[in-house]
Protein backbone atom coordinates (compact mmCIF):
# COMPACT_ATOMS: atom_id res chain seq x y z
CA UNK A 1 0.00 0.00 0.00
CA UNK A 2 3.12 2.03 0.33
CA UNK A 3 3.94 2.54 -3.12
CA UNK A 4 0.72 4.21 -3.65
CA UNK A 5 1.48 6.77 -1.36
CA UNK A 6 3.13 10.30 -2.91
CA UNK A 7 5.90 11.49 -0.66
CA UNK A 8 4.70 13.12 2.96
CA UNK A 9 5.89 16.81 1.92
CA UNK A 10 3.74 16.79 -1.07
CA UNK A 11 0.52 16.17 1.49
CA UNK A 12 2.18 18.79 3.81
CA UNK A 13 2.16 21.14 1.29
CA UNK A 14 -1.64 20.42 0.10
CA UNK A 15 -2.68 20.49 3.47
CA UNK A 16 -0.89 23.73 4.66
CA UNK A 17 -2.34 25.26 1.65
CA UNK A 18 -5.96 24.13 2.96
CA UNK A 19 -5.38 25.23 6.38
CA UNK A 20 -4.25 28.33 4.96
CA UNK A 21 -7.23 29.22 2.36
CA UNK A 22 -9.52 27.75 4.96
CA UNK A 23 -8.43 29.87 7.83
CA UNK A 24 -8.56 33.18 5.74
CA UNK A 25 -12.03 32.44 4.72
CA UNK A 26 -13.34 31.86 7.37
CA UNK A 27 -11.68 35.08 9.20
CA UNK A 28 -13.43 37.14 6.51
CA UNK A 29 -16.50 35.51 6.87
CA UNK A 30 -16.70 36.40 11.06
CA UNK A 31 -14.89 40.07 10.07
CA UNK A 32 -17.76 40.24 7.86
CA UNK A 33 -20.55 39.11 10.26
CA UNK A 34 -19.28 41.07 13.07
CA UNK A 35 -18.95 44.35 11.28
CA UNK A 36 -21.51 44.69 8.63
CA UNK A 37 -24.40 43.41 10.87
CA UNK A 38 -27.47 41.70 8.77
CA UNK A 39 -30.64 39.60 9.30
CA UNK A 40 -31.11 37.40 12.82
CA UNK A 41 -28.69 34.61 12.69
CA UNK A 42 -26.13 36.16 10.48
CA UNK A 43 -23.16 36.12 13.46
CA UNK A 44 -24.63 32.65 14.31
CA UNK A 45 -24.09 31.61 11.57
CA UNK A 46 -20.10 33.16 11.42
CA UNK A 47 -19.82 31.41 14.46
CA UNK A 48 -21.30 28.53 13.52
CA UNK A 49 -19.12 28.39 9.73
CA UNK A 50 -16.21 28.71 11.62
CA UNK A 51 -16.36 26.05 14.28
CA UNK A 52 -17.29 23.51 11.63
CA UNK A 53 -14.31 24.10 8.99
CA UNK A 54 -11.91 24.59 11.67
CA UNK A 55 -13.72 21.16 13.25
CA UNK A 56 -12.71 19.22 10.11
CA UNK A 57 -9.33 20.72 9.97
CA UNK A 58 -8.32 19.40 12.88
CA UNK A 59 -9.69 16.19 12.48
CA UNK A 60 -7.20 15.69 9.48
CA UNK A 61 -4.09 15.77 11.49
CA UNK A 62 -5.36 12.71 13.71
CA UNK A 63 -2.43 10.63 15.20
CA UNK A 64 -1.76 8.53 18.56
CA UNK A 65 0.02 11.72 20.28
CA UNK A 66 -2.96 13.79 19.18
CA UNK A 67 -6.10 10.97 19.24
CA UNK A 68 -7.83 13.15 22.13
CA UNK A 69 -7.38 16.21 20.62
CA UNK A 70 -8.87 15.62 17.74
CA UNK A 71 -11.59 13.51 18.96
CA UNK A 72 -12.85 15.96 21.52
CA UNK A 73 -12.03 19.70 19.98
CA UNK A 74 -12.65 18.36 16.01
CA UNK A 75 -15.46 16.75 16.74
CA UNK A 76 -16.60 18.92 19.84
CA UNK A 77 -16.22 22.25 16.56
CA UNK A 78 -17.70 19.80 13.75
CA UNK A 79 -21.17 18.98 16.45
CA UNK A 80 -21.40 22.63 17.89
CA UNK A 81 -20.85 24.40 14.31
CA UNK A 82 -23.54 22.06 12.86
CA UNK A 83 -25.84 22.90 16.02
CA UNK A 84 -25.19 26.71 15.56
CA UNK A 85 -25.51 26.63 12.08
CA UNK A 86 -28.93 24.95 12.27
CA UNK A 87 -30.15 27.73 14.74
CA UNK A 88 -29.25 30.50 12.62
CA UNK A 89 -31.57 29.21 9.47
CA UNK A 90 -33.85 29.17 12.01
CA UNK A 91 -33.63 32.08 13.30
CA UNK A 92 -33.50 33.83 9.54
CA UNK A 93 -36.26 32.40 8.71
CA UNK A 94 -38.24 33.86 12.00
CA UNK A 95 -38.26 30.86 13.84
CA UNK A 96 -35.61 31.16 15.97
CA UNK A 97 -35.62 28.55 19.18
CA UNK A 98 -36.76 28.54 22.60
CA UNK A 99 -34.05 29.67 25.14
CA UNK A 100 -35.34 26.02 26.72
CA UNK A 101 -34.93 24.58 23.31
CA UNK A 102 -31.64 26.11 22.88
CA UNK A 103 -30.47 25.41 25.95
CA UNK A 104 -31.35 21.46 26.04
CA UNK A 105 -29.73 21.28 22.68
CA UNK A 106 -26.31 22.66 23.91
CA UNK A 107 -26.19 20.27 26.90
CA UNK A 108 -27.10 17.25 24.53
CA UNK A 109 -23.96 18.29 22.73
CA UNK A 110 -21.79 18.59 25.59
CA UNK A 111 -22.79 15.29 26.63
CA UNK A 112 -22.07 13.74 23.72
CA UNK A 113 -18.50 15.67 24.23
CA UNK A 114 -18.16 14.19 27.36
CA UNK A 115 -19.16 10.35 26.32
CA UNK A 116 -16.90 10.76 23.50
CA UNK A 117 -13.99 11.45 26.27
CA UNK A 118 -15.18 8.34 28.27
CA UNK A 119 -14.90 6.25 25.02
CA UNK A 120 -11.94 7.64 24.55
CA UNK A 121 -10.00 7.41 27.71
CA UNK A 122 -11.90 4.57 29.65
CA UNK A 123 -12.95 2.23 27.13
CA UNK A 124 -11.48 3.58 23.99
CA UNK A 125 -14.43 1.99 21.85
CA UNK A 126 -13.62 3.63 18.38
CA UNK A 127 -16.39 1.90 16.99
CA UNK A 128 -19.28 3.48 19.95
CA UNK A 129 -17.39 7.04 19.39
CA UNK A 130 -17.76 6.83 14.92
CA UNK A 131 -21.48 5.97 15.69
CA UNK A 132 -22.10 8.14 18.59
CA UNK A 133 -21.26 11.53 16.37
CA UNK A 134 -22.73 10.26 13.30
CA UNK A 135 -26.07 9.83 15.02
CA UNK A 136 -25.60 13.49 16.40
CA UNK A 137 -24.70 14.62 13.42
CA UNK A 138 -27.16 12.65 11.16
CA UNK A 139 -30.12 13.93 13.37
CA UNK A 140 -28.70 17.77 12.93
CA UNK A 141 -28.48 17.60 9.46
CA UNK A 142 -32.34 15.92 9.12
CA UNK A 143 -33.52 19.06 11.25
CA UNK A 144 -31.51 21.75 8.99
CA UNK A 145 -33.50 19.54 6.02
CA UNK A 146 -36.55 20.39 7.71
CA UNK A 147 -36.14 24.03 8.14
CA UNK A 148 -34.98 24.66 4.79
CA UNK A 149 -37.58 22.72 3.13
CA UNK A 150 -40.17 24.98 5.60
CA UNK A 151 -38.83 27.87 5.04
CA UNK A 152 -38.16 27.29 0.71
CA UNK A 153 -42.87 26.64 1.14
CA UNK A 154 -42.75 29.80 3.25
CA UNK A 155 -40.67 32.06 1.05
CA UNK A 156 -41.12 30.40 -2.33
CA UNK A 157 -38.77 33.41 -3.41
CA UNK A 158 -35.65 32.34 -1.82
CA UNK A 159 -36.13 29.01 -2.94
CA UNK A 160 -33.01 28.97 -5.19
CA UNK A 161 -30.71 29.68 -2.03
CA UNK A 162 -32.19 27.16 0.44
CA UNK A 163 -31.57 24.63 -2.40
CA UNK A 164 -27.77 25.53 -2.82
CA UNK A 165 -27.37 24.91 0.81
CA UNK A 166 -28.99 21.72 0.43
CA UNK A 167 -26.51 21.16 -2.10
CA UNK A 168 -23.71 22.37 -0.23
CA UNK A 169 -25.01 19.74 2.74
CA UNK A 170 -25.34 17.03 0.75
CA UNK A 171 -21.81 17.95 -0.91
CA UNK A 172 -19.70 17.96 1.77
CA UNK A 173 -20.65 15.26 3.32
CA UNK A 174 -20.17 12.70 0.19
CA UNK A 175 -16.93 14.13 0.07
CA UNK A 176 -15.85 13.32 3.88
CA UNK A 177 -17.48 9.88 3.61
CA UNK A 178 -14.37 8.41 1.80
CA UNK A 179 -11.98 9.76 4.61
CA UNK A 180 -13.87 8.47 7.46
CA UNK A 181 -14.65 4.65 6.07
CA UNK A 182 -10.79 4.55 5.09
CA UNK A 183 -9.09 6.40 8.23
CA UNK A 184 -12.23 5.33 10.57
CA UNK A 185 -10.83 2.20 11.47
CA UNK A 186 -7.51 3.87 12.97
CA UNK A 187 -4.96 1.23 12.05
CA UNK A 188 -3.23 2.78 9.86
CA UNK A 189 -2.28 6.05 11.39
CA UNK A 190 0.34 7.07 8.33
CA UNK A 191 -2.70 6.94 5.86
CA UNK A 192 -4.06 10.31 7.15
CA UNK A 193 -1.17 11.79 5.74
CA UNK A 194 -0.87 10.78 2.61
CA UNK A 195 -1.74 12.05 -0.85
CA UNK A 196 -4.45 9.98 -1.21
CA UNK A 197 -7.75 10.15 -2.74
CA UNK A 198 -10.01 10.20 0.37
CA UNK A 199 -7.46 12.20 2.23
CA UNK A 200 -7.68 14.71 -1.21
CA UNK A 201 -11.37 14.65 -1.34
CA UNK A 202 -11.47 15.73 2.61
CA UNK A 203 -9.79 18.88 1.81
CA UNK A 204 -11.77 19.55 -1.17
CA UNK A 205 -14.64 19.40 1.39
CA UNK A 206 -13.08 22.14 3.51
CA UNK A 207 -12.65 24.41 0.80
CA UNK A 208 -15.98 23.77 -0.48
CA UNK A 209 -17.09 24.16 2.92
CA UNK A 210 -15.32 27.36 3.63
CA UNK A 211 -15.73 29.33 0.34
CA UNK A 212 -18.89 27.87 -0.86
CA UNK A 213 -20.50 27.76 2.52
CA UNK A 214 -19.68 31.57 2.83
CA UNK A 215 -20.93 32.25 -0.55
CA UNK A 216 -24.21 30.16 -0.47
CA UNK A 217 -25.54 31.89 2.83
CA UNK A 218 -24.42 35.21 1.29
CA UNK A 219 -26.39 34.57 -1.53
CA UNK A 220 -29.44 33.68 0.79
CA UNK A 221 -29.27 37.33 2.63
CA UNK A 222 -28.86 38.79 -0.61
CA UNK A 223 -31.80 37.11 -2.10
CA UNK A 224 -33.76 38.61 0.34
CA UNK A 225 -32.76 41.59 0.34
CA UNK A 226 -33.38 42.01 -2.69
CA UNK A 227 -36.79 40.88 -2.92
CA UNK A 228 -37.36 43.62 0.34
CA UNK A 229 -36.37 45.84 -1.53
CA UNK A 230 -38.31 44.95 -4.59
CA UNK A 231 -41.34 44.95 -2.17
CA UNK A 232 -40.89 48.35 -0.80
CA UNK A 233 -40.43 49.90 -4.37
CA UNK A 234 -43.53 48.31 -4.73
CA UNK A 235 -45.00 49.82 -1.84
CA UNK A 236 -43.96 53.06 -1.97
CA UNK A 237 -44.97 53.18 -5.70
CA UNK A 238 -48.17 51.86 -4.33
CA UNK A 239 -48.33 54.51 -2.15
CA UNK A 240 -47.01 57.40 -4.34
CA UNK A 241 -50.03 56.34 -6.86
CA UNK A 242 -52.88 55.69 -3.90
CA UNK A 243 -55.55 57.67 -2.29
CA UNK A 244 -54.91 56.43 1.14
CA UNK A 245 -58.82 57.27 2.08
CA UNK A 246 -60.35 55.86 -0.50
CA UNK A 247 -57.45 53.32 -1.53
CA UNK A 248 -57.94 54.29 -5.64
CA UNK A 249 -55.94 55.51 -7.94
CA UNK A 250 -54.46 59.34 -7.08
CA UNK A 251 -54.17 61.76 -9.74
CA UNK A 252 -50.62 60.87 -9.92
CA UNK A 253 -51.88 56.92 -10.61
CA UNK A 254 -54.62 57.95 -12.69
CA UNK A 255 -52.05 59.59 -15.13
CA UNK A 256 -49.81 57.02 -14.78
CA UNK A 257 -52.34 54.02 -15.41
CA UNK A 258 -53.73 55.95 -18.70
CA UNK A 259 -50.32 56.36 -20.26
CA UNK A 260 -50.01 52.85 -19.49
CA UNK A 261 -53.02 51.82 -21.11
CA UNK A 262 -52.75 55.04 -24.31
CA UNK A 263 -49.45 53.04 -25.29
CA UNK A 264 -51.20 49.38 -25.72
CA UNK A 265 -53.69 49.28 -29.41
CA UNK A 266 -57.01 49.79 -27.74
CA UNK A 267 -60.53 50.49 -28.43
CA UNK A 268 -61.93 54.04 -27.40
CA UNK A 269 -63.23 53.88 -24.05
CA UNK A 270 -66.29 55.59 -21.51
CA UNK A 271 -64.68 58.27 -19.28
CA UNK A 272 -66.74 59.13 -16.09
CA UNK A 273 -66.02 62.43 -14.00
CA UNK A 274 -68.38 61.87 -10.73
CA UNK A 275 -69.15 63.80 -7.93
CA UNK A 276 -71.08 64.08 -4.33
CA UNK A 277 -73.74 66.81 -4.59
CA UNK A 278 -73.73 69.15 -1.50
CA UNK A 279 -70.34 67.37 -0.41
CA UNK A 280 -69.63 70.43 1.46
CA UNK A 281 -73.17 70.51 2.87
CA UNK A 282 -72.81 67.09 4.30
CA UNK A 283 -68.79 67.94 5.89
CA UNK A 284 -70.38 70.97 7.52
CA UNK A 285 -73.44 69.62 8.93
CA UNK A 286 -72.46 66.01 9.41
CA UNK A 287 -68.69 66.26 10.41
CA UNK A 288 -65.91 65.00 8.44
CA UNK A 289 -66.37 61.63 9.43
CA UNK A 290 -69.42 61.42 7.83
CA UNK A 291 -68.30 62.92 4.35
CA UNK A 292 -65.38 60.64 4.50
CA UNK A 293 -67.88 58.00 4.78
CA UNK A 294 -69.38 58.69 1.50
CA UNK A 295 -66.57 59.15 0.06
CA UNK A 296 -65.74 55.25 0.95
CA UNK A 297 -69.25 54.65 -0.04
CA UNK A 298 -68.88 55.82 -3.79
CA UNK A 299 -65.64 54.25 -3.54
CA UNK A 300 -66.83 51.22 -2.89
CA UNK A 301 -69.64 51.75 -5.53
CA UNK A 302 -67.06 52.32 -8.18
CA UNK A 303 -64.95 49.65 -7.20
CA UNK A 304 -68.12 46.92 -7.56
CA UNK A 305 -68.41 47.76 -10.96
CA UNK A 306 -64.76 48.08 -12.16
CA UNK A 307 -63.31 45.09 -14.68
CA UNK A 308 -59.66 44.24 -14.95
CA UNK A 309 -57.81 47.00 -17.17
CA UNK A 310 -60.83 49.63 -15.98
CA UNK A 311 -59.06 52.56 -13.87
CA UNK A 312 -60.61 54.23 -11.05
CA UNK A 313 -59.78 57.32 -9.29
CA UNK A 314 -60.61 59.92 -6.38
CA UNK A 315 -58.70 62.64 -8.24
CA UNK A 316 -59.39 65.10 -5.13
CA UNK A 317 -61.82 66.27 -2.73
CA UNK A 318 -65.29 64.37 -3.34
CA UNK A 319 -64.06 64.05 -7.25
CA UNK A 320 -64.17 60.92 -8.85
CA UNK A 321 -63.29 59.77 -12.66
CA UNK A 322 -63.36 56.07 -14.35
CA UNK A 323 -62.77 54.61 -16.94
CA UNK A 324 -63.78 52.14 -18.70
CA UNK A 325 -62.41 50.27 -21.38
CA UNK A 326 -64.68 46.93 -22.17
CA UNK A 327 -66.82 46.15 -25.01
CA UNK A 328 -69.54 48.50 -25.56
CA UNK A 329 -72.40 45.71 -24.01
CA UNK A 330 -69.78 45.31 -20.97
CA UNK A 331 -69.37 49.10 -20.35
CA UNK A 332 -73.56 49.44 -20.72
CA UNK A 333 -74.16 47.13 -18.35
CA UNK A 334 -71.35 48.58 -15.78
CA UNK A 335 -73.26 51.60 -16.20
CA UNK A 336 -76.73 49.94 -15.55
CA UNK A 337 -75.09 48.45 -12.19
CA UNK A 338 -73.69 51.66 -11.55
CA UNK A 339 -77.28 53.82 -11.88
CA UNK A 340 -78.60 51.01 -9.37
CA UNK A 341 -75.76 51.78 -6.75
CA UNK A 342 -76.26 55.76 -7.09
CA UNK A 343 -80.24 55.09 -6.26
CA UNK A 344 -79.19 52.58 -3.06
CA UNK A 345 -76.37 55.63 -2.01
CA UNK A 346 -79.26 57.84 -2.24
CA UNK A 347 -81.50 55.52 -0.06
CA UNK A 348 -78.88 54.97 2.82
CA UNK A 349 -79.71 56.70 6.05
CA UNK A 350 -76.33 58.90 4.97
CA UNK A 351 -77.83 59.19 1.68
CA UNK A 352 -76.65 61.24 -0.70
CA UNK A 353 -76.78 61.96 -4.79
CA UNK A 354 -74.45 61.74 -7.41
CA UNK A 355 -73.56 63.96 -10.42
CA UNK A 356 -72.01 61.97 -13.80
CA UNK A 357 -70.65 63.43 -16.86
CA UNK A 358 -69.48 61.20 -19.09
CA UNK A 359 -67.52 60.96 -22.42
CA UNK A 360 -65.63 58.74 -24.95
CA UNK A 361 -62.06 58.67 -24.83
CA UNK A 362 -60.49 58.56 -28.85
CA UNK A 363 -57.35 56.45 -29.08
CA UNK A 364 -54.79 59.13 -28.43
CA UNK A 365 -56.65 61.40 -27.25
CA UNK A 366 -55.07 63.55 -24.26
CA UNK A 367 -57.07 62.44 -20.98
CA UNK A 368 -57.14 65.83 -19.63
CA UNK A 369 -58.88 66.74 -22.90
CA UNK A 370 -61.28 64.01 -22.26
CA UNK A 371 -61.74 65.07 -18.48
CA UNK A 372 -62.39 68.15 -18.99
CA UNK A 373 -65.28 67.72 -21.22
CA UNK A 374 -67.14 65.67 -18.59
CA UNK A 375 -66.18 67.79 -16.29
CA UNK A 376 -68.11 70.45 -17.82
CA UNK A 377 -71.09 68.63 -19.09
CA UNK A 378 -71.41 67.20 -15.42
CA UNK A 379 -71.66 70.90 -14.04
CA UNK A 380 -73.71 72.48 -16.75
CA UNK A 381 -76.89 70.67 -15.05
CA UNK A 382 -75.92 70.06 -11.51
CA UNK A 383 -77.95 73.40 -10.32
CA UNK A 384 -81.22 72.10 -12.46
CA UNK A 385 -80.62 68.56 -11.38
CA UNK A 386 -78.87 68.20 -8.28
CA UNK A 387 -81.50 66.65 -6.07
CA UNK A 388 -82.15 63.36 -7.98
CA UNK A 389 -80.47 60.49 -6.96
CA UNK A 390 -78.36 61.00 -10.03
CA UNK A 391 -77.61 63.39 -12.65
CA UNK A 392 -75.90 61.14 -15.52
CA UNK A 393 -75.32 63.92 -18.67
CA UNK A 394 -72.66 62.46 -21.57
CA UNK A 395 -70.82 64.79 -23.63
CA UNK A 396 -70.71 63.17 -26.83
CA UNK A 397 -68.74 64.87 -28.94
CA UNK A 398 -65.07 64.11 -29.34
CA UNK A 399 -62.56 66.37 -30.56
Amino acid sequence: MEQNWIALPTMTVVAGMVWLLATLVVLFAVGIAWTRPSYPGWRTWAAGHSALVLGLLIGTVRTPDTLLLCILAGNGLVMLGALLYLHALRRFGGRPPSRRRAAVQVGSTLGVVLALLLLTVVVDNLLARLLLVSAYLIGVKVALVRVMLAQQRAQPALRGAYRLQLALLVTVGGLTLPRTVSVGPGDAWEAAFALTVPNVLMYVAVIVLAVGGTLAFWLLHEDRRRLELGQLHEDLTAQAEQDPLTALLNRRGLWQAFARWARQPARPATLLVLDINEFKTINDGQGHAAGDQCLRQLAGALSSVAQPGDLVSRVGGDEFVVMLTGVPAQVEAQLAALHRCFHDLARAPTGFTTSVGRTQVAAGEALDRAIHRADTAMYGHKEARGRLPVVWVEAREVG
